[in-house]
């Protein structure tokens, strides 16, 4: 499949992405361990869901940053991954136009064949700049996914909805990363309203699943459907820089699997699966968890708006 216009640009060298970016300023995710929206045991022994320290820089910059002659901090991972829609975005934003609105006029604003499947544009389009130090923590999204490589290697573990129900999924406070006087990196709590989060910490698959791994190079294309549990890591190629572009696609609805999903999600918790959310009504949960104040709740943590997750 090509999702990128311009077939006589090479996506694999650094020079086209320094080009086409120039010196305007993006938004780049940096952590101290290439793990970003994952879960972390502090010193006192609680746990938090750490973001990554979001830093504004020019994209020739960011990629002199990457790769083993990268000039980044030792340790610390850079990860163009600002997502909402980066290069193109159905809804408008209070913010203003994509970032990398200057990518449209070679990346196509949609996939052809899945636009055809689902009768809608894609509803956001985002451009991936990184390497190796990065890796992308399991979790699982309600879009449908087209996901294609441009550049290095891209590796997916994947697992079934159905499989997900044997992870252990909790709620965690959320913290971002902050530089401390030393300059380390350091997780600082959110101030509320900052609601928990739900999330996967463990990096080790139970016994129980079978995962199925798919490795994508240059040129090649992924679908992962809505709901698939995924994590990504990645391998850069000989220019020192891995590059994707993924399409995000509204998943349809059907009442059928839905009601089948929150049957096995009750069947789970019932034999004792306490990783599983619990579907509303099951435990008396308190209110404030769920987003209701009034204690009713009519919804999951996986049903929420990623907005309410304080991202």
């Amino acid at each position: 499949m090509s999702t990128v216009a311009g077939p006589e640009n090479d996506w694999t060298t650094p020079e086209i992405y320094e080009r086409i970016g120039g010196k305007d300023k993006v938004t780049v995710a940096i952590t101290d361990d290439g793990l970003a929206d994952s879960v972390r045991t502090l010193a006192d022994g609680s746990t938090t869901f750490v973001k990554a320290l979001d830093e504004r820089m020019s994209i020739p910059d960011l990629i002199s940053r990457l790769g083993p002659k990268g000039r980044c901090k030792e340790g610390e991972a850079y990860y163009l991954q600002s997502q909402d829609g980066n290069i193109y975005r159905s809804e408008p934003r209070p913010s203003g136009e994509p970032e990398l609105k200057m990518f449209q006029e070679y990346i196509r604003r949609d996939v052809e064949w899945i636009k055809e499947a689902t009768g809608s544009e894609a509803e956001a389009v985002n451009l991936w700049i990184g390497d190796r130090k990065s890796t992308t923590s399991m979790h699982h999204d309600p879009f449908e996914n087209v996901y294609h490589v441009l550049a290095g290697t891209k590796t997916f573990t994947l697992l079934s909805p159905i499989e997900g129900l044997w992870l252990d999924q909790h709620f965690y406070s959320p913290s971002t990363l902050k530089r401390a006087d030393d300059g380390l990196l350091e997780p600082i709590l959110d101030q509320d309203p900052a609601y928990p989060i739900p999330w996967v910490s463990s990096t080790i698959f139970p016994s129980q699943v079978s995962p199925i791994c798919v490795v994508l190079k240059e040129g090649e294309t992924l679908f992962l459907p809505a709901g698939w549990w995924h994590r990504v890591e990645q391998e850069e190629g000989e220019s020192g820089i891995v590059v994707a572009v993924n399409y995000w696609y509204p998943a349809e609805i059907h009442p059928q699997t839905h009601a089948y999903e929150r049957l096995a999600r009750r069947i789970a918790r019932l034999a004792g699966r306490e990783g599983v959310i619990p579907v509303p009504g099951d435990e008396d949960i308190p209110g404030d968890v769920w987003g209701n104040s009034d204690g009713d709740s009519d919804g999951s943590g996986e049903e929420w708006d990623p907005k309410e997750w304080g991202r």
